[in-house]
This record gives C-alpha cells, sequence and structure tokens, in this order.
C-alpha cells in the first residue's frame, strides 16, 4: 500500500482572495470542506497534516481547505461544488441562531469591489460533539445553513476527530483497510 502524499494536489487563490487547497484521499465520491479564517489557518493545516499524516488513508474522497476572510468565498465555494459536509474552525458549539450580517462593500486585492452580507439562518450541528456547547454564533455556519450544507464548528484540534467519526457515519465514506 502507498503512503498518502500529504501535500495538497492542487493550491490556488480565487477572485475574492481566498485561499483554497485540496487534498486527495482514496478514490471515493466524497468531498469535504474545511473553512478557516486567516487566524485559524496555522492550526488547522497543522491539523489537517497531522490527520492526513497518521490516517489519512482511510479518508475515500478528497478534503479542500478554504482560508477566508469573508463569507462571499465560502457562499461561492459551497455553490460550485456539492460537499458531504463543512467543518468550520471556531469553538465547537452544537447549534447557532439566524444572524445578521452588516451589508458592506468589500474589496478584493484583484480589484474585485462585491457586497456581503444580509440575513442567515439558524443552524444545527450535523454531529454534537462531547464537551460542545449548546448554541452560538457562527456566520459561516449560518451561511452553510443557507445552502443547505451540513457543517460542523470546531477547533482546529478536533479536526482530524471530526472528520473520521463523519466520515465513518456515511457510507463509503471511509475505506475498509486490514
Amino acid at each position: 500500500m502507498s503512503a498518502l502524499v500529504v501535500s495538497p494536489s492542487e493550491v490556488w487563490s480565487d477572485v475574492y482572495g481566498a485561499v483554497h487547497a485540496r487534498f486527495e484521499g482514496r478514490a471515493g465520491g466524497h468531498a469535504w470542506l474545511i473553512a478557516a479564517a486567516p487566524e485559524t489557518a496555522r492550526a488547522t493545516a497543522d491539523a489537517l497534516s497531522a490527520l492526513l499524516a497518521a490516517e489519512g488513508q482511510l479518508i475515500k474522497g478528497h478534503l479542500e481547505l478554504l482560508i477566508h476572510d469573508h463569507l462571499t468565498p465560502l457562499e461561492r465555494t459551497l455553490s460550485a461544488q456539492p460537499f458531504s459536509g463543512v467543518v468550520v474552525i471556531g469553538a465547537a458549539v452544537a447549534a447557532g441562531p439566524a444572524v445578521q450580517v452588516a451589508q458592506q462593500m468589500q474589496e478584493a486585492e484583484s480589484g474585485l469591489s462585491y457586497l456581503e452580507g444580509g440575513p442567515f439562518p439558524a443552524w444545527q450541528a450535523a454531529l454534537v460533539l462531547s464537551g460542545a456547547g449548546e448554541s452560538g454564533e457562527n456566520a459561516a455556519a449560518s451561511a452553510c445553513a443557507a445552502q443547505g450544507v451540513a457543517v460542523v464548528v470546531c477547533p482546529a484540534q478536533r479536526l482530524a476527530e471530526v472528520l473520521l467519526l463523519w466520515a465513518g457515519g456515511l457510507p463509503q465514506g471511509l475505506a475498509q483497510l486490514g
């Protein structure tokens, strides 16, 4: 059996200035998105690398890491391809209320100007993690709910636990090894 390559197969920046990195697991149809703010990017990348080095051969499909400052890159990424689920890096909570994000103009380094904000719905976590708070506001999780995509919010240190538990609960989510 060959070892999984931990480095991403693709890295790119979108028109909004968000950074994407795609990591390949075993052949399979699942796609997982990990959404992190710039201040959690290093811890998230470290957690993802550790997962892929230790148990990445179990995950079927691919993982996409999205480092984003605003909600529009997340919304556009979610609308561009179907994801089995999204892990938003943040404080672990089981649900969140609807949020109103103040509308404001954003300008990306590419020169693109766009209006962002508006109402986003309440959300429920696809998995309830031990020790998670009952409820907490999370605009990224609400943006996932607005697009009908399953979401879990957890700190970077619990990323491996969440991905393995979540993938293990889906048909063909994990490879049968051994």
